[in-house]
């Protein structure tokens, strides 16, 4: 799911699953889509830009721990399961990605998460330098890529030889 916040920034839905047989296990997550860096860091990746990925996203349990896990059954109605989820969704999701709806708002979150790799050191390069900090960002850059030059290397690469 996208629902447009600002220009270029998205409320983000994730539903991770697990089904069985006879039961279906959402484990929920909500974030924020911002097109500006996802089309930045994946053009220069040489990657195809995918709308369906978040740029930082929480599990919904992070956010409200005191709401019960969501399990549907094939044996049963399970509308008000739905409409609870819906609801969550709604109120304290949307507010969470409103609440990270600005390159000032993300960018101490994505620094967070830099260290766990998985697309965040590229997220976190590219705001810098759509916030207009590009020296900032290609510090970063030669440092990070330094230290996870595996991890890091081909988008240091095309990035420093942009940019650098």
């Amino acid at each position: 799911m996208d629902w447009p916040i600002t220009e270029g920034f998205h409320c983000w839905v994730g539903l991770n699953s697990s089904v069985d047989r006879d039961w279906l296990d959402v484990n929920p997550f909500v974030g924020i889509h911002v097109v500006p860096i996802m089309k930045f860091y994946t053009t220069l990746e040489g990657r195809k830009y995918a709308r369906n990925v978040a740029t930082y996203a929480a599990h919904l349990g992070t956010l409200k721990p005191d709401v019960a896990v969501f399990w549907f059954s094939k044996d049963r109605d399970n509308s008000a399961e739905f409409d609870r989820m819906a609801s969550l969704y709604r109120d304290s999701g949307l507010d969470f990605a409103i609440s990270v709806s600005t390159f000032d708002l993300l960018l101490p979150l994505l620094k967070k998460r830099v260290t766990s790799l998985g697309g965040y050191p590229e997220r976190y390069a590219s705001c810098l330098h759509l916030m207009g900090r590009t020296k900032e960002s290609i510090s970063f850059v030669e440092s990070f890529s330094n230290s996870e030059p595996d991890y890091f290397r081909e988008f240091s690469r095309r990035y420093l030889d942009k940019y650098g």
